[in-house]
């Protein structure tokens, strides 16, 4: 046999892996009884751990959602007013229900620094054990038996321009159903005790039985529950206390299970191997298999990476033969790829100015359309067009008069947000889209726009161009279709324009009123 092939070699891989996995899994077969009951000392130990990383998962998630509330800058604006002025607390109250009303929660409250309560309150045995146990202006987290059982508390501070302006708070009860779930988690039993008695537990039959502890073992009938004690943070005024036991006789049954479990995994291992080892040297290379797979991206009209080997068979060379054809076919690609992207940016630009052009309009306004919606705003237009373009033209020549559009749309962008979009509608006219919080704002910008534009002349074979624009502002109303939005957005910015050039150009008017839609007539040389 020549050892260097492929299949000799996957042969005496394979071999060497059965005899591996063979030994290692009779080993384990021959000594898991002896490790099973060792680890069943552990057993519990690892339980406490994943129970503990759980309500640790709890509180932080709880703890999370009182920061989250805490953070809104809306409630924190509310919250001033109520506090700092004496306003009225029901806005505060529909403001939490409107914005926070999907958190999982039982129960929430909003206490000012003084402790009066300005959300929740009906709940005062709540507000009681927040000033408890979050003394001053901390924080934290804390359990406490309330009205409705035990319940867990997250509070955080609502900070406001430096001041504290009160506490957020949220609870969540250790209901039955919370203990049900855990204890679907662990496996385990769960008892809260107090007074040395069962108030409540995941065995309903065991509620108000005494709890007698003895070597941390309680004794329910027959059955012994090795116990752990969860740790409650926060101050009660009943000795309260939370256990959770696992059950020797359910261990030893899940021991053995595992046990079973692990002979099966010694005949199902050893034949898996065999099976698996038989299948790869039939069909022997990783190197043929990974040819293979490059082909099928090939095809696929992908361009897989493949580094190159030392050559050491025929498989080699062949896998490095592929290696160039696909190196040399991506940078075929690259080419393409950057003749295709100067393509597509030649076909939404203006040659001129290099502004957006209509096509990329359409294209990106039913974008900016759904942005805005999602936070709470609008999608405003501003139409400028540079006053006596004509007269421009006229005077100093058309090429004087592509260097003032060009000038002109160098200060539009130069002076515009980056989430702001330029477009060149045509002629002098551009427009700007933008997303914002009302209109006197686009109006505003609009505004400094048009004084650049009046203080930055342009100049053209040592002659000053001085330039004015004047403009109209509109915005994106909610429509039937996305094209119907843009549309009347735009014709009424048109109307805007249209007024600014009747009162005199060099100014921004501004179009938000239904009456807006007259018509006004300017004779062509006016603009």
């Amino acid at each position: 046999m020549q050892f260097h092939t492929f299949r000799a070699r996957l042969i005496i891989y394979s071999s060497i892996l059965i005899v591996f996995l063979a030994g290692t899994l009779f080993y384990s077969y021959r000594y898991a009884h002896d490790v099973i009951m060792s680890e069943a000392g552990n057993h519990l130990t690892r339980l406490q751990q994943l129970l503990d990383g759980h309500l640790k998962s709890e509180r932080n998630e709880l703890q999370r959602y009182a920061t989250i509330v805490s953070h809104d800058l809306r409630l924190k604006e509310y919250m001033f007013v109520v506090t700092g002025i004496g306003g009225d607390s029901k806005p505060l109250q529909t403001l939490y229900e409107r914005v926070f009303g999907w958190l999982p929660i039982d129960r929430k409250m909003i206490l000012d620094n003084d402790g009066r309560i300005l959300v929740g309150n009906n709940h005062t045995d709540m507000a009681l054990a927040i000033r408890s146990n979050t003394p001053g202006s901390t924080g934290g987290l804390f359990y406490f038996q309330g009205k409705q059982g035990l319940e867990m508390v997250a509070v955080a501070n609502v900070r406001y321009r430096d001041s504290i302006l009160g506490k957020v708070a949220v609870s969540l009860r250790l209901s039955q159903s919370w203990l049900d779930n855990n204890k679907g988690i662990t496996g385990g039993e769960f008892f809260l005790v107090q007074n040395h008695h069962i108030i409540n537990s995941t065995l309903p039959s065991l509620e108000n039985s005494p709890f007698n502890i003895k070597d941390k073992l309680f004794v329910a009938g027959d059955q012994p529950y090795r116990l752990y004690k969860i740790d409650l943070p926060g101050k009660n005024s009943q000795p309260l206390s939370l256990w959770f036991g696992l059950s020797e006789h359910d261990i030893t049954t899940r021991l053995q299970q595992h046990q079973h479990f692990i002979l099966m995994l010694v005949g199902a291992g050893i034949i898996g191997i065999l099976i698996i080892s038989l299948i790869i040297i039939r069909n022997f290379t990783n190197p043929l298999l990974q040819l293979t797979h490059v082909i099928r991206e090939v095809s696929s009209g992908k361009l897989p990476v493949l580094g190159k080997a030392r050559v050491r068979n025929e498989f080699d060379e062949l896998s490095n033969h592929f290696a160039d054809m696909l190196y040399a076919l991506r940078d075929k690609q690259e080419e393409v790829d950057k003749t295709h992207a100067k393509l597509e940016h030649s076909a939404i630009t203006d040659t001129l100015t290099g502004s957006y052009n209509r096509r990329y309009l359409q294209e990106i306004f039913p974008k900016l359309l759904a942005q805005a919606a999602r936070e709470h705003f609008f999608v405003y237009a501003v139409i400028l067009d540079l006053d006596h373009f004509k007269k421009i033209n006229d005077t100093y020549g058309h090429i004087a008069g592509d260097q003032c559009l060009v000038h002109f749309s160098h200060l539009i962008n130069e002076n515009s947000r980056n989430s702001d979009y330029i477009f060149r509608l045509g002629g002098e006219e551009f427009l700007i889209l933008m997303i914002s919080e009302n209109i006197q704002i686009a109006t505003s910008f609009a505004d400094k726009i048009r004084q650049v534009i009046e203080k930055n002349p342009t100049h053209f074979e040592g002659r000053q161009i001085n330039m004015t624009v004047s403009g109209g502002v509109s915005y994106a109303r909610p429509e039937a279709s996305n094209e119907k939005a843009l549309n009347q957005m735009l014709s009424r910015a048109d109307i805007a324009l249209y007024r600014a050039k009747h009162e005199g150009r060099n100014r921004i008017c501004q179009s938000d009123k239904p009456e807006d839609t007259i018509t006004l007539t300017i004779p062509p040389e006016a603009i």
